[in-house]
């Protein structure tokens, strides 16, 4: 049955434009393995349980100046020779190295916008790519997780999710979107300037989701509560190491709005997008994680996530001229993403291999510098650093600080 050019939604297609030389759009995903994964086993599974989404081998066209919609079209002569490549890496160094790069790279938008590469060798894995106009984070974690089954050999599922509270009436609506709109711009800081295109990555070693529990429970505030409080920690410390003083800068933060239920396409990106405010100049621990604790309260209470839902919705709808105006406004408005997944609880089996960990990255586009993402996963916590080598050149400073806060409130 011949397929027909459908629209792309108007939020995917937002994130369509916002793919740029210098700022790239994509989320990747790494998952370590106890051992080399067999070509066969895991074609059988990319083939039976990835390539049954349709948008999966279709591409998306565009016209050169964007005034009408892109379309999502059938990849012509689709293989999945394309989307599939081994690489040799010796150690985590080399993989680190090898990621940088892959993500430094746009991705081939003549085809369907994703690439999975196998890692051989010493250090085997699976390095997922995807296009955010594919879909969002939470989205893609979830459909990465379906690939998977329990160690048990059963099909794994994500934890639920909470819910969030719509918009009751315009009043919410207008009161929303007001205080979007007056949000200052943030100050220059070491973690702004001109981006150099070149992509690195980092992430934390594994903390025990037991202890970050502990601490949220010893401090009557919340598992995220306590990450975002030692993320703005190590941003900080590291900020202090090449500024004389740290300023208070914005996070833009996705708040997850789909409907209950596992991947679907027709949900490619449904998340609105909160503006909390990290208090990096508050020098006590224990004072920062309370200023965290009141910004990410008020943010519950908002309704900034729905509005901006909307906002990017129209920006999908509009010309690239006025996509990258709006773009600039809201990167203007923060230094960096953020983003908290929970992952499954328990070890997952893929093709035949256990998942000995997982992390994954964000994009930081509209000209931002810096991406965080914070997963939870049998047990441990990562935090996954994605930065401009212009701007940010060892993330890895930035992971490691992080670890450092959690373990300085046990």
């Amino acid at each position: 049955m011949r397929f027909t050019p459908e629209l792309l939604s108007p939020v995917d297609a937002a994130w369509f434009r916002m793919e740029h030389l210098r700022s790239s759009a994509d989320i990747g995903a790494l998952m370590l393995l106890d051992g080399p994964v067999d070509d066969a086993a895991l074609r059988t599974v990319l083939e039976t349980r990835l390539l049954v989404h349709p948008r999966f081998h279709r591409r998306v066209t565009d016209t050169a100046l964007g005034v009408t919609p892109p379309r999502w079209e059938e990849e012509a002569d689709f293989s999945l020779d394309a989307h599939l490549e081994h690489r040799w890496v010796e150690n985590e160094s080399e993989l680190a190295r090898i990621v940088g790069e892959l993500m430094s790279q746009p991705l081939d938008m003549r085809r369907s916008p994703w690439k999975v590469l196998v890692f051989d060798g010493p250090c085997p894995g699976l390095f997922t790519r995807v296009h955010h106009c594919m879909g969002d984070g939470f989205a893609l974690v979830e459909l990465l997780v379906s690939l998977a089954d329990s160690t048990s050999g059963r099909p794994i599922s994500t934890p639920p999710r909470p819910r969030h509270r719509l918009l009751r009436d315009a009043r919410d609506a207008a009161a929303a979107l007001g205080h979007l709109l007056l949000l200052s711009f943030d100050p220059p800081t070491c973690l702004r300037g001109v981006l150099s295109g070149e992509r690195r990555v980092a992430w934390s070693p594994p903390i025990p989701l037991e202890l970050v529990k502990r601490i949220a429970h010893a401090r009557v505030g919340t598992v995220n509560d306590v990450l975002m409080g030692a993320l703005s920690g190590a941003l900080r410390r590291y900020m202090l190491d090449r500024d004389p003083c740290a300023l208070r800068v914005r996070a833009i933060v996705p708040v997850n709005l789909r409907p209950e239920g596992t991947y679907d396409e027709s949900h490619g990106n449904w998340f609105g997008l909160v503006f909390p405010e990290l208090p990096l100049d508050i020098a006590s621990a224990d004072e920062r994680l309370s200023a965290v604790e009141a910004e990410m309260q008020r943010i519950k209470e908002s309704k900034e996530a729905v509005v901006a839902l909307g906002i990017l919705a129209a920006l999908g709808r509009s010309p690239n001229v006025i996509d990258h105006i709006a773009q600039e406004i809201f990167a203007r408005k923060a230094t960096l993403v953020v983003t908290n997944v929970p992952g499954p609880r328990t070890k997952l089996r893929l093709a035949g291999r256990t998942v000995n960990d997982l992390w994954f990255w964000v994009p930081h586009p509209c000209g931002l510098a810096v991406g965080a993402s914070i997963i939870s996963y049998a047990g441990n916590v990562r935090v996954g650093i994605r930065t401009d080598a212009g701007v940010v050149p060892d993330p890895e400073r930035i992971a490691a600080l992080f670890a450092e806060e959690l373990a300085a409130w046990c």
